[in-house]
């Protein structure tokens, strides 16, 4: 069984430790700090899910949000927890904090060759707006481009 809430400062070391897919971004613990500070002064959301049979931090997102637009960051569910819809939930509990912050648009963006992560998108609402060419840096040298997702809140 698996649980979320909010990010707290104890989060950050397990956080450092998930495994991650190749290819996967690692967010800095300092970034993750930042972070923190960021939800304390109301620009920032971030969520933990957790295993519940060992306490462990199992997954993570954070989203930052400047007036009515919110932007999700960055998700990352350890490897072998995927495909339990625990992606869903961390997404979902971002969107319904935005909205309560009064956040009308949501954005995101995703490599397109991030089938799980493109379609989980689509099923919850969001609309692919935008290509981004060349965007993020591919494993093997080639540059892949960046789908950008939207979400009307209103």
């Amino acid at each position: 069984m698996m649980y979320i809430r909010a990010l707290v400062k104890d989060d950050i070391d397990q956080i450092m430790h998930l495994y991650k897919g190749p290819g996967d971004p690692v967010w800095s613990k300092k970034a993750l700090e930042d972070v923190l500070t960021g939800m304390i002064k109301g620009a920032y959301l971030a969520k933990v899910g957790f295993d519940e049979a060992t306490g462990q931090v199992i997954a993570y997102a954070v989203a930052s949000h400047v007036f009515d637009q919110g932007d999700v960051q960055h998700i990352t569910v350890e490897q072998s927890f995927r495909g339990r819809g625990l992606g869903r939930q961390l997404l979902q509990g971002l969107v319904d904090g935005l909205v309560a912050q009064g956040v009308g648009t949501v954005f995101l963006e995703v490599r397109p060759s991030n089938g799980a992560a493109v379609h989980l998108y689509q099923s919850m609402g969001f609309v692919c707006i935008q290509k981004r060419q060349g965007y993020y840096p591919g494993v093997d040298g080639v540059r892949e481009d960046a789908w950008v997702f939207s979400l009307t809140c209103l």
